[in-house]
């Protein structure tokens, strides 16, 4: 019993036997909990999957046993992207390993802290822009005018910060204020 979870313990062999070496939609290796900020919400959005704690990229078993922090950095991950996850203990040989088994989720959009929708690719997590979005989204209709107030949300957010900027310098501008600044940009842009 570890952290008030009952733990799985392994040898070695049985460990890559049960995972395997290669990570792929479903399975991403950690060497800690630091960077879990895009991974939950990517798996959510794909087919769900596992992600072990404690593992490095040239798969050596370095550990990242489950106690309070990595739990909190775990938990406060998921909670971000609104995931539910199952956190246990692993050991695996002699060392403490934590597996997060996070669910796909079908019904809503997932996104990260800062709004971005991603997906699983191999083991990439890469952002839905254009017109993937909108085909995701489409794929995921709700009935009446939910699917359109979720695809209006779901492009807001998918917008560069750019974009948002130059809507905000037009309506200034339509408004009667900003004329320094669009003849700056002009100049600028002449130069």
């Amino acid at each position: 019993m570890i952290a008030g979870r009952a733990s799985f313990h392994l040898d070695e062999p049985a460990f890559w036997r049960r995972f395997g070496r290669v990570e792929h939609e479903r399975l991403e290796f950690k060497a800690s909990a630091c960077n879990l900020r895009e991974v939950i919400p990517a798996m959510a959005m794909t087919a769900g999957g596992h992600v072990v704690l404690g593992v490095t990229d040239e798969r050596r078993l370095v550990g990242c046993a489950l106690d309070q922090g990595v739990l909190d950095a775990v938990m406060r991950r998921a909670q971000d992207a609104g995931v539910d996850v199952r956190v246990e203990p692993l050991v695996v040989g002699r060392v403490g390993l934590t597996l997060v088994t996070g669910p796909r989720v079908s019904d809503r959009i997932v996104t990260t802290s800062d709004g971005r929708v991603l997906r699983r690719v191999g083991s990439d997590n890469l952002p839905l822009t254009g017109e993937q979005l909108v085909r995701f989204v489409r794929r995921r209709r709700r009935p009446g005018r939910r699917v359109a107030a979720l695809l209006a949300v779901v492009v807001q957010a998918a917008r560069p910060a750019r974009a948002r900027q130059q809507r905000g310098a037009n309506l200034e501008h339509e408004r009667g204020g900003g004329d320094d600044h669009h003849v700056s940009h002009q100049r600028r842009d002449r130069a």
